[in-house]
C-alpha cells in the first residue's frame, strides 16, 4: 500500500458516486424541461389553429 493518499477526483477514468448522482439529476431536469417545452408548443399550436378557425368563420 502506498504511503501517499489517492486523490480519486484527479483520476480521469473514475466517476465519483456524487458525480454520477449529479449527472442523473441534471438529465432528469433537462428531460423535464424538454417535456414542458414540448407541451407548451403543443398548446400554442392548438391556440393558433383555433384562432385561424375563428378568423375563417367570421364574415369579412
Amino acid at each position: 500500500m502506498s504511503a501517499h493518499p489517492i486523490y480519486w477526483s484527479k483520476v480521469p477514468h473514475t466517476d465519483l458516486v456524487s458525480d454520477s448522482e449529479d449527472d442523473t439529476k441534471v438529465v432528469e431536469v433537462k428531460a423535464g424541461e424538454k417535456q414542458r417545452r414540448e407541451e407548451e408548443a403543443k398548446v400554442e399550436r392548438r391556440r393558433q389553429k383555433e384562432q385561424k378557425r375563428q378568423n375563417l368563420a367570421r364574415p369579412s
